[in-house]
């Protein structure tokens, strides 16, 4: 189990955040009895009402979608998201979701992409976006072409926690050919705010400073050892690129990716 740390800047949870933007997060494990998220439906409802309590009006959520066929995952969680949607109604809450995934690089999402059933994290000018995860210990040997062939089907995919990956941290200029190539980032704002120890902060730390990471967002699981902020994160960001970036990295940006889900972001 990787080891979680208090980040250096954080923001109590009994004081809610009043951010100068809204936080649009891009991924959010919410649906419960899923994945490694929450386990019921009142630890599902808690986790949403803390992201609204730190300042997160939309989040993309975004279940493991890994080692099977895509089809009748989606259909069973997009019932679950309507019930949730519900929930959130009933609590009174403002915060807006919408379902895509978490989607590990293997043969499924190969089969999905043809077949049509990815779950889009939303659009990168004229192409969908899909969020996809690693390994923690290397990058897969074919990712390249990989991109390429997604590409060439007006599909970018977007690589989450980044810093997390050992050889990543060992050497950061692996990803510069698939940057190249038109991976995009996603780092979580926990790690950069030092959440999740020394190397995947530095490793975070620099992908920012060379202009690599497009998005930070929470990758929120629950209450406490991944709770659903990323104000700490972006506090990170202002000091390493100043108030106008950090602000692109978790609300701006995030917004035009996901305004396909919520069409009142695209108008703002």
């Amino acid at each position: 189990m990787r080891e979680r740390h208090a980040p250096t800047m954080l923001s109590g949870t009994s004081r809610a955040v009043a951010p100068l933007h809204p936080f649009v997060d891009l991924h959010l494990h919410a649906l419960p009895g899923v994945d490694n998220g929450p386990a019921s439906w009142s630890a599902a409802i808690e986790l949403c009402v803390q992201a609204a309590h730190n300042g997160i009006t939309h989040a993309v959520l975004t279940p493991h979608f890994r080692g099977k066929p895509y089809a009748e995952r989606v259909a069973r969680l997009s019932t679950r998201l309507i019930r949730l949607r519900e929930a959130l109604v009933d609590r009174g809450l403002a915060m807006e979701v919408a379902l895509a995934g978490e989607c590990r690089f293997d043969t499924f999402l190969h089969q999905a992409i043809q077949s049509g059933d990815l779950p889009w994290l939303g659009r990168w000018d004229e192409d969908y976006v899909v969020l996809i995860e690693f390994s923690d210990a290397r990058l897969p040997a074919k990712i390249g072409p990989a991109i390429e062939w997604m590409r060439a089907r007006r599909i970018r995919p977007m690589l989450a926690h980044p810093e997390r990956i050992r050889e990543v941290q060992a050497n950061i200029e692996v990803l510069a050919p698939l940057i190249a190539a038109g991976l995009l980032l996603q780092v979580d704002a926990d790690a950069l705010a030092g959440g999740c120890g020394p190397f995947a902060q530095e490793t975070a730390r620099v992908l920012l400073q060379r202009g690599w990471v497009q998005v930070l967002a929470s990758n929120a699981h629950d209450l406490v050892r991944q709770p659903p902020r990323i104000e700490p994160g972006r506090i990170a960001a202002a000091e390493l690129l100043g108030e106008a970036e950090s602000w692109q990295l978790v609300s701006q940006r995030p917004a035009r990716i996901a305004a396909m889900h919520f069409p009142g972001l695209g108008q703002a």
